[in-house]
């Protein structure tokens, strides 16, 4: 998949579809963080989000520095209004890599704000095999 141009129109509905489980596998990458930052932009460039990595479940070919634990990560956000995040607040993130090799999140991409009672499912999901990918 390759990133969308800067200034794609945003969908009518800012919506996610799917549980953690079934997004799980079809995300490039998994983590949980808390944002540090957003930045909008102009309307005919991507936005910015800063989170500080909680957990990494799943990097995806993500260069994220070791420990993972307090490092931090620009996400790239394609569209101005999704998804919604909220400095201060933790999230799990599940998205894409850019054409750049740089996390995207796209307007599509499976963020929900983050309980610790996830960190186990996450862990087990991050065991076990993911079907159709190397």
């Amino acid at each position: 998949p390759t990133a969308p141009p800067a200034g794609t129109p945003c969908p009518q509905r800012c919506r996610r579809a799917g549980t953690l489980q079934s997004n799980f596998c079809s995300s490039d990458f998994v983590l949980t963080g808390t944002v540090k930052s957003v930045s909008r932009g102009p309307p005919q460039e991507p936005g910015w989000a800063v989170v500080s990595v909680l957990s990494l479940y799943k990097s995806g070919g993500l260069g994220v520095p070791q420990p993972t634990k307090g490092a931090t990560l620009r996400l790239q956000l394609p569209c101005r209004l999704c998804p919604a995040l909220k400095k201060g607040a933790s999230y799990v993130l599940m998205g894409r890599l850019g054409g750049d090799g740089g996390a995207l999140l796209p307007p599509d991409a499976f963020v929900v704000p983050y309980r610790p009672q996830q960190q186990q499912l996450l862990g087990n999901l991050s065991k076990r095999p993911c079907r159709g990918t190397p």
